[in-house]
């Protein structure tokens, strides 16, 4: 032992600024997130959302208190599918579509609809999308003939996108 003062050695080694070193540069770690170009992110705040980080440097409270979700913005996601349709003269049609979309609000696409991650197997989204464009499809098909669906069908699908999309903004 050292002289008489009951405290440490002269020469011990005391870990508290190591700690709080270490502490301290998680924080700031943790604390930035850099978003690309293409990323949205949406940031929870103790699981509530909070906002949606932008492209560039963004500032955030460290992990206990928010978490961020990246969404790719720009992404085109595709979804196919085939649906049989009476037609307006009593004929059945087998119809194939395929539906493009983006993601325009990353905050519904992720929270929008509670039973939708469920329903298509992890993929938020993709469900509505799907069972808005089979909606779309059936009503613009079931509102012609069989003749209008096999020979005009850039006009038919034009119909249909505009039909989708007013579908899915009443969704939001």
């Amino acid at each position: 032992g050292a002289g008489g003062r009951g405290g440490q050695a002269a020469g011990s080694f005391n870990p508290l600024p190591w700690i709080l070193g270490l502490v301290g540069i998680w924080l700031v770690f943790n604390s930035f997130k850099l978003m690309d170009e293409r990323e949205r992110g949406v940031v929870l705040r103790f699981g509530e959302f909070n906002r949606i980080m932008t492209p560039g440097p963004n500032f955030k409270w460290p992990w206990p208190v928010e978490t961020v979700t990246v969404v790719d913005a720009t992404q085109v996601l595709t979804l196919s599918d085939q649906v049989r349709v009476l037609t307006k003269d009593e004929n059945i049609v087998d119809i194939k579509f395929n539906a493009q979309y983006t993601i325009s609000d990353p905050r519904l696409y992720l929270f929008g609809y509670r039973d939708d991650i469920v329903a298509s197997g992890g993929q938020q989204g993709s469900e509505t999308v799907r069972q808005a464009a089979e909606s779309a499809v059936r009503e613009v098909v079931g509102n012609n003939t069989m003749d209008a669906a096999l020979f005009e069908r850039g006009q038919l699908s034009v119909v249909a996108k505009d039909h989708l999309q007013k579908s899915l903004d009443m969704y939001k």
